[in-house]
């Protein structure tokens, strides 16, 4: 079906104008990008995921109906110029993923590499950036039961509302958004579990490099500090018992203040609503109330702690924002902020920031006490 679909796809591209026409044999349609150093002394490779047609109107014992082309050279531009040397002419009007090697990015500027492709009209500013410690080129090589593997970033991109340990997906104008202003930033990364693709923590991306990496459960502090939640599990141990909350709902809101001597102060709360949806304490009783306030007031003292325990690295071993307070500051204190903007990550590894969660159990499914009652 997913061949059909593409195969469908395909066909009203070519109809869409006769004039320049292409044979479909000759058509290569590009849906990722990985970038990497180069070989042989070159500063970039790049790895393009192309669809094959030949592939696609073949029967289903096709695994992948993609190829990988990859080239080197000293600039994006040229590096495509060259790629027509081997391959018929690449279209990317349907590209879906940037997949960019963490050491690239750690010995280019970001906006350096991706100038050519914010300069050229045909490029789709909303096609979604991955980040890598891998080889971008060998992680487009992986299928999912032939999946793309660039199909496979950008579906699995969409699962936010199933999971709070995933950080959000990043455009390509995000990420010129972000450099334009000059402000740290960061990316999710890609890495492999058991021969598959997974959405593995984020990259953090500080003065137009690749800084430093930061793992799932960090995320789930980040989006539980940021609001960018939109549900998933908080897994706990409390009383020798694993538990687990679902959030329904996060309401999210920042206060933004400034002290006499010119400090920032935020103050950030969340209040969460969801169910109690594992509880392997066997005294556990649901149905009573106070037990209920119980777990209530557990969540919210492991919530904060984890949560003040990730401010207290990204200000002071990190030491970059990428939670998006400068934004808060410019609005709040404009006027300070032009002034403050070009050496916002000093000022925000000194700001006050306070976090305080709420949290409510409505529901916990159909299973109350175990204990008689």
């Amino acid at each position: 079906m997913k061949k059909k679909a593409v195969f469908a796809l395909m066909t009203l591209f070519l109809l869409s104008g006769c004039w320049d026409s292409t044979n479909i044999e000759e058509l290569n349609m590009a849906i990722g990008y990985g970038l990497d150093k180069g070989d042989d002394g070159h500063k970039l490779k790049i790895s393009m995921q192309v669809l094959v047609p030949q592939k696609i109107e073949q029967e289903s014992s096709v695994k992948d109906p993609t190829k990988i082309i990859e080239t080197s050279g000293d600039s994006v531009h040229q590096i495509f110029r060259t790629t027509t040397l081997k391959s018929h002419r690449i279209f990317a009007q349907q590209l879906r993923v940037y997949l960019f090697s963490e050491e690239l990015i750690n010995e280019n500027n970001f906006d350096l590499v991706i100038n050519q492709f914010i300069r050229d009209n045909e490029t789709r500013r909303g096609s979604l950036v991955f980040m890598t410690s891998e080889k971008p080129g060998d992680l487009l090589k992986i299928n999912d039961a032939g999946q793309p593997a660039s199909s496979t970033l950008y579906d699995l991109s969409a699962n936010t509302k199933s999971t709070i340990r995933m950080f959000k997906p990043v455009s390509l104008g995000d990420i010129s958004s972000a450099m334009q202003n000059n402000v740290s930033f960061a990316v999710p990364k890609v890495g492999v579990d058991q021969g598959k693709l997974i959405l593995d923590g984020a990259s953090i991306i500080k003065n137009r490099r690749f800084l430093t990496s930061i793992s799932p459960l960090a995320v789930q502090s980040y989006n539980l500090l940021t609001g960018d939640g939109k549900g998933g599990v908080i897994e706990f141990e409390y009383d020798h018992s694993i538990y687990s909350f679902e959030i329904f709902k996060l309401k999210h809101n920042i206060e933004t203040n400034k002290t006499a001597s010119g400090k920032y102060q935020f103050n950030v709360s969340v209040a969460l609503e969801g169910r109690l949806s594992e509880d392997w304490n066997e005294r556990e009783n649901a149905f009573n109330e106070k037990y209920l306030q119980e777990i209530e007031g557990v969540v919210e003292r492991r919530i904060e702690k984890n949560v003040k325990d990730f401010i207290g690295e990204l200000q002071h071993e990190i030491k970059a924002d990428i939670c998006g307070f400068s934004q808060k500051a410019s609005i709040a204190y404009p006027k300070d902020f032009r002034k403050e903007a070009k050496h916002w990550d000093e000022i925000f590894s000194e700001s006050d920031i306070r976090y305080k969660a709420n949290v409510k159990i409505r529901d916990f499914g159909t299973k109350g006490a175990t204990q008689s009652l």
